[in-house]
């Protein structure tokens, strides 16, 4: 236990590294974590953040000095940890998105400054670190400002009649910049369910103009073809 708390900065790195190379590895497969509990998606998160944290503090004039290296680029990763959850989860409000990065983020910000290194480099980083922590807020003040550019919206669904795709009709609005109506194809057989979310496979299917939402027709001519205003679009 007592190397567990001399490397403590190592285990949050090692941790926001390996949920960050699976959240690529998933996106990169065409996966999306669909939340359907977000309260217990964010105490989950934060409680093991905070776990961390008070690992890493707990017997921080102990640590190894790889260690006290490694914490002083937490920040950093943690912001990459961020962005990448970003686009891998879905079904969760951006206010609490924003909490849990914000979280996140000042965790490994307060780890940094207190793990002491030489004095050139320890001063450095946390400069480095604070320009870091005022992009951070200043992006979370323009989102919170004036919300998000686009906005997804689901107008309809249409499951294949052996139920293993579901076709999903959206409407994209980006604003002042217009929009797209998006055609999804959500892969119901690649599901992998977590408890409170699951890893769904979601495939473009088709892009249009902003609003042909509206008089779009939408079916399944059989399970893997789909008609989208009578042209077929095959799944396989």
């Amino acid at each position: 236990m007592q190397k567990l708390f001399k490397r403590a900065s190592i285990v949050y790195f090692a941790f926001l590294l390996l949920v960050t190379f699976l959240s690529i590895a998933f996106l990169s497969l065409g996966y999306r974590f669909i939340v359907s509990n977000e309260i217990i998606w964010f105490v989950i998160n934060v409680a093991a953040e905070g776990i961390l944290t008070a690992l890493c503090l707990s017997k921080r004039k102990e640590s190894m000095e790889s260690a006290n290296i490694i914490a002083q680029f937490l920040p950093f990763f943690a912001l990459i940890y961020i962005c990448v959850i970003g686009f891998l989860i879905d079904g969760v409000d951006d206010s609490i998105l924003i909490l849990h990065g914000l979280l996140c983020f000042l965790t490994c910000y307060v780890v940094s400054l207190l793990y002491t290194n030489k004095r050139v480099f320890r001063i450095v980083c946390a400069v480095l670190n604070s320009i870091l922590l005022f992009f951070l807020l200043v992006g979370i003040f323009f989102i919170m400002t004036f919300g998000q550019i686009g906005q997804d919206t689901i107008v309809r669904q249409e499951i294949s009649p052996d139920k293993s795709y579901t076709a999903i009709l959206i409407n994209s609005d980006q604003g002042a910049l217009g929009g797209n109506t998006l055609v999804n194809i959500e892969y119901r057989t690649s599901i992998i369910n977590i408890g409170f979310g699951q890893f769904v496979k979601v495939v473009r299917l088709y892009i249009g103009n902003w609003g042909e939402f509206e008089t779009m027709n939408l079916e399944w001519r059989d399970d893997c073809t789909l008609l989208i205003n009578g042209k077929s679009y095959n799944i396989d």
